[in-house]
């Protein structure tokens, strides 16, 4: 998802949430924010691994070895965050800025990928998922720092549709770009831990 804009509204203010979104963007927000328990809890448990056994066996299921709730997970974050963005532009009409279609670019295209992968139990979909999801963090991330700081802002985007304005935003800090990069953040954890099969392992084949 992206920060957007209202359409016709060349100057949109700071943050102005309609009331009829208030609850959705809510329900958004308190996502991200699992998102960000979810990872870092994935990490903390990567980390105590090594040394705790308890943790060890939290790391064994987390993997989900032979299993795929690790990429089914993927899929419902990617799948929400696309369907969440689809849901500001569509519904809501928010008009989304340049930096919105780049995340959309590197977010739509994972909901199909993991979904395929999640089928067909594919450890192999780390090597193309993970580096779209990765750029697509460091793109929200990005997006999250000029708002907060319009400073750092380059010109990526028209002054009709500025990427330093603040459409929705919750909790003092959470919004469409934070959102977005919490979900792609999860989607490369949970395939950085997934181990379905020992094959999947090695990456491509090789001819």
């Amino acid at each position: 998802m992206g920060r957007c804009q209202r359409y016709g509204s060349l100057h949109p203010p700071e943050t102005v949430t309609p009331v009829d979104t208030q609850t959705t963007t809510t329900f958004f927000a308190l996502l991200a924010l699992l998102c960000n328990v979810a990872a870092a809890g994935i990490v903390v448990v990567w980390v105590a691994a090594r040394r705790s056994p308890v943790a060890a066996s939290w790391r064994d299921a987390i993997a989900g070895s032979p299993g795929r709730w690790p990429v089914v997970l993927a899929w419902v974050v990617a799948t929400v965050s696309m369907l969440g963005s689809l849901y500001y532009s569509e519904v809501v009409h928010f008009v989304p800025c340049e930096l919105c279609w780049y995340q959309r670019i590197a977010m739509y295209p994972l909901a199909v990928i993991l979904g395929i992968a999640a089928l067909r139990v594919d450890g192999g979909v780390r090597w193309y998922a993970q580096p779209l999801a990765a750029a697509g963090a460091l793109i929200a991330v990005y997006h999250w720092l000029i708002q907060r700081f319009p400073s750092l802002e380059a010109g990526e985007c028209s002054l009709a549709v500025p990427c330093t304005s603040k459409y929705v935003e919750r909790f003092g800090f959470v919004t469409i770009p934070y959102m977005a990069a919490s979900a792609f953040l999860l989607i490369v954890v949970l395939l950085a831990v997934w181990r379905p099969h020992d094959r999947d392992l090695a990456g491509p084949a090789r001819g």
